[in-house]
Order: structure tokens, then sequence, then C-alpha cells
């Protein structure tokens, strides 16, 4: 989640400091308890008197969150609540029902949460052992709790060592590493299915988690309990880890940013380079998908932004790529491998540093935003294009954003449909969000429970202001090319976007926030959104805050599977 959301958190914490002071003395001369309620929350962190601030939380969805059933929210303040299905834990050590209201992580005083996310294995409802979270504090401090692929009993692999089942529900520091020295101070977090990236401030990327599958390891490595050193990288994707040496090593980097995907990521290095790896991994050339256990030169991004910022991309004699003039594809393949070779060794300027926790980089770094779905990937440049591919699986072709023509077929990137620009890109189990640069936001992708457009949808058009609520997408409910959101009012910009799972958010340049899709339906395998079968996995994605009071403080839940767009902060 963009950090722009905590302007003025620490004014905000300092004048409630002085007046909880002036009212604790009160507090000692009426005996009143010893917890403090605030805002309809009962927290036992901070004083012992009531000040009420409002009628809830001004809590909002993290930036990735695809935990399968699960909610995250975070509130400018620091404050980190999780909602829905939380049988690993909801951070506190307890299980809530999934229906009950969103629960505050009890984190040590002082720490304040600024991104968040959550995963479970396979997106997979019934995979209720599988799902685990992470946080980021503006210290840099990662702290995680749940639970990743592995048997129930065994020691949980959230990068704190071996610790019990019962220990894993509770949200704990992560602190050591894998050599035994101090995890260093993190600038970013992503996350992989059952694996946890961090990302420090001097550029060097941490990994740990379940070792069957994405993470960024040495060859031969398995199982990951706590953080390992992640910069080794490979020229082409391949099904083993990072070796040392061979014929495709090509050593180490350090990154400059890192993205998120529910079973593959990317990083972008400091030679201004696209690296990509995971399940399902696609180098956007038409090449076979494989499971890529190492960071991989991504051919077909990188020819991309070579062909796009060619004052930026260049061989060491000054050479440019430019797909008009190279005919043929060895001769594009021979001059990407030649700007490779000069750029790998380089430090570009615009991409140094390490990106933070914003949700997207909006320095100078050709990069804007790099994400993945099941079988598809995306890249955001930094002037707005928006590429998309895919490795032409099943479940790829619904996150296109474009239909598949032989002038811009799936397998290569190219841009979505249209001629907009865009400024954000936000991703779910099943669909696309992306706010245009003409303040208004788009949707494609399965819309069964209106996910992708806020309205139900024959044909890629919208066809009613109800949703589909159907068992499972379906190409009548499936929307291939870019949509404007149904019911967003246009008279007013839209600043923020956000799709967890099912559910879709839209805060407007007033305040104003609007939501649609999944009441209680959540992720099923990669690629669907449905109802689970079973009630005891049904938990709220989306609340009324206009209709908060005491009782209910994040507001009145939306009960049903899927609702088209609602007006739920005023």
């Amino acid at each position: 989640m963009s950090t722009s959301i905590r302007t003025g958190h620490s004014r905000q914490r300092t004048l409630a400091a002085l007046l909880l002071l002036c009212l604790a003395a009160t507090a000692g001369a009426t005996g009143l308890g010893s917890t403090l309620t605030t805002a309809g929350f009962t927290d036992p962190t901070y004083g012992s008197v009531s000040l009420r601030t409002s009628a809830g939380p001004d809590a909002a969805p993290v930036a990735y969150d695809q935990s399968a059933a699960a909610a995250v929210f975070l509130t400018p303040s620091g404050d980190l609540y999780v909602g829905g299905l939380r049988s690993t834990g909801d951070g506190n050590g307890a299980v809530p029902g999934p229906r009950t209201d969103p629960t505050r992580v009890d984190l040590p005083r002082g720490v304040r949460i600024v991104d968040a996310a959550g995963s479970t294995n396979d997106f997979h409802t019934p995979h209720t052992q599988t799902t685990s979270f992470m946080a980021l504090d503006d210290d840099g401090g990662v702290w995680t709790w749940g639970m990743t692929y592995r048997s129930p009993a065994g020691p949980q692999l959230i990068g704190r060592g071996d610790i019990s089942v019962a220990a894993s529900r509770s949200a704990g520091r992560v602190t050591r590493t894998a050599g035994g020295g101090e995890l260093p101070a993190i600038a970013r977090i992503a996350r992989i299915e059952n694996q946890f990236l961090a990302l420090d401030r001097a550029g060097i990327l941490w990994a740990w988690g379940y070792g069957g599958e994405n993470l960024p390891a040495p060859a031969g490595a398995g199982d990951a309990p706590l953080p390992f050193p992640a910069q080794r990288t490979t020229a082409v994707p391949s099904g083993s880890g990072c070796a040392a040496d061979g014929g495709n090593s090509l050593g180490e980097v350090h990154w400059h940013s890192v993205w998120s995907g529910p079973n593959a990521a990317g990083a972008v290095a400091r030679n201004g380079l696209v690296y990509t790896w995971g399940f399902d991994n696609s180098d956007g050339t038409g090449s076979p998908a494989v499971s890529t256990r190492c960071p991989a030169l991504n051919e077909g991004a990188n020819r991309a932004l070579f062909q796009r910022y060619p004052e930026l991309y260049t061989t060491a004699d000054g050479l440019v790529y430019d797909e008009d003039a190279l005919t043929s594809e060895s001769a594009r393949h021979e001059r990407y491998a030649d700007i490779v070779a000069h750029m790998r060794t380089r430090s570009l300027d615009a991409c140094d540093g390490v990106l933070g926790a914003e949700a997207v980089d909006s320095g100078r770094c050709p990069v804007r935003q790099l994400g993945f779905s099941a079988g598809a990937a995306r890249l955001l440049t930094q002037d707005g294009e928006l590429l998309t591919w895919t490795t032409k699986s099943a479940w790829g072709r619904q996150f296109l954003g474009r239909p598949d023509r032989s002038d811009a077929p799936a397998d290569r990137p190219a841009p979505v449909s249209g001629d907009r620009r865009y400024d954000a890109v936000a991703a779910g189990v099943s669909s696309v969000l992306a706010l245009g640069r003409d303040g208004r936001v788009y949707g494609w992708g399965a819309n069964n429970v209106c996910q992708a457009v806020g309205a139900q949808t024959a044909g890629g058009t919208v066809s009613g202001t109800d949703c589909a609520n159907d068992a499972a997408p379906s190409d009548r409910t499936t929307v291939l090319e870019p949509l404007a959101v149904s019911g967003v009012p246009r008279d007013v910009r839209v600043e923020h976007i956000a799709l967890t799972q099912c559910a879709a958010w839209a805060r407007l340049a007033d305040g104003r926030t609007y939501a649609w899709g999944a009441g209680t339906a959540g992720g099923h395998l990669f690629s669907q959104c449905r109802v689970p079968a079973s009630p005891s996995l049904r938990g709220y994605r989306i609340y009324r805050h206009t209709e908060a009071d005491e009782a209910h403080p994040f507001g009145t839940p939306i009960t049903g599977a899927a609702t088209p767009t609602v007006l739920v902060r005023s």
C-alpha cells in the first residue's frame, strides 16, 4: 500500500498522546478500567480511558492480499486488521469465526505497519491450514504469522525458525537469517503463494518459505524456515535453482524493486533489467513456460523496455534495439543479448536505490509496476503503457485485457486494448483493475461475482445492474478487454484502487470509497472466485462503513456472495 496514506499520522499521534495524558489523570481519579476503547475497539495496548474518535477505523484493504478467504485492512496510522477466514490465526493467537468483525493485530507499542500481504496455497479455501501473512513496519521490521504448505505438525516456514503451530498463530518479528546474522532493515515486501520476499535497504533480497516451488533458492535447496539472500540470477528460465556457476549463470545483482504474484514473482535490478521466476514462468518470447527456481532475465519484458527506452538501454557501442530495423528473430535476439551484456554490469541511474512500500514506482526507472496473475504477466511502463502476456494457458487468457491476434500474440508482451494510459494496476485471483490517467477505473477478467466491473456482464458489456452470481466463471461473464467499472461516479477522479482476491475498491479524490465484487465468495484454485461449499469457510470481504456504529465499527458487512458497486465510505 502506498505510504501516501500515512501523511500527517505522526502529528495526529502526538496530539492524541497529549490528550491521553490529560485524560489519564482523570481516569486515575475516577477509577476507570484498564482498557481503552478507541473507535469502538477494545485495545489493551494504550491508556485507561475512553476516547471516541469516529464510528470506526479508517481502514482500507492492503495493496496485495491474495489469501483465499481472509481480508486484510490497514489504517493511515499503521494499525492492521484481519477479517474473514482466520483459521491459521488472527495475529493474536486466536481463531475467530469467519463472519466476526475484523480484529486488530496486537503488535508492540509504537509499531506502525506500512504494508501487509496474505497468501494461500493454491488460493483454495478448503486449504485453511496454508494461509500466511506478512507485514512491514515503518522501522523496517518484518512480522509474520500463519502457516505455509507444510505438515500442520511440523515447523512453520514463516521466517521465525522452528516454531510451533500455536506460536505461528500470533504475529512475531523475523529477526534472524539462515546465516546466523540479524535481518537488516527491510524496505519492501512481496509474496508468492507459500514464499516470502523482503528487499532490504541495500538492495539485497531475502527469501524464505516452502522450497518445493517458486522459492529463488540455490540449486538443491529445500525448505527455508529462515531468510537467505537471493541475489543470484540466470540468463534463461530453468527448472533448477540458482547455481553458483554454469553456462547460464549471471552472478549476483543488487535489486531496485520486487513485485508479487500468486505463483510467480519478478524484480528489477539496479542495472534496469527485469528478472522473473516462479511457477509457469514465461520469458515473453513464445518459449514454453517453466517452473523457474532462480531469477531469470525475462527476454520479452526486457526487449519491450529496450524498444521503448532506447536512451537508457544500448550496447557497448551505443547501438539500440529497434523491432523495425531488426527484421529477423535471430537478429533481435542477438541485439538483445548484446544490450544485456552491456547493461548487466552497470548501474542504471534511473533505477538506482531501492523502492519502498509504494504500490507503484513513480521515479525514473522505466518499470512503474510489474505484476503477475495465474499464467499471465503484466508490465506498466513509466509512460503509462500497460503490456501483458501469457503462457496461453486456460488461466492466463482472462488476465490479458486484449484478444489474441496475429499481430499481437498472447505469448508476447503487447499493450492492452485501447490507447489510454494508466497510473496503477491491481489484481485479484481472477480479474485485473487499472487506474487510467483520465481518473477512471477499468476492469477485465472473470466477472461472475461482479469482481471485474461492478455489474453483471454478458459478452464483454454491462448487461444489468445486478450480479450474475454464477458458481464459476464462464465465457459469458468474462470481460476480455478493459471496461469502465460501473457505478463509480465520473465527476470526481479516482485516486486509489485495490483488488484483493475477489473484492475491489476505488477511492475518489473527495474521500468517497466504492466497492464491488465478492461479499462471501473466495479464491478457488488460481483463477476463480467461488462461494465455499462449507459455511464455516465463508467470511465477509466488504463492509459498508457508512453504516458503522459502536456495535459494528467496520460497518455493515455485505453478506451475499456478490454485490454490484456500492458506496462504502462517504
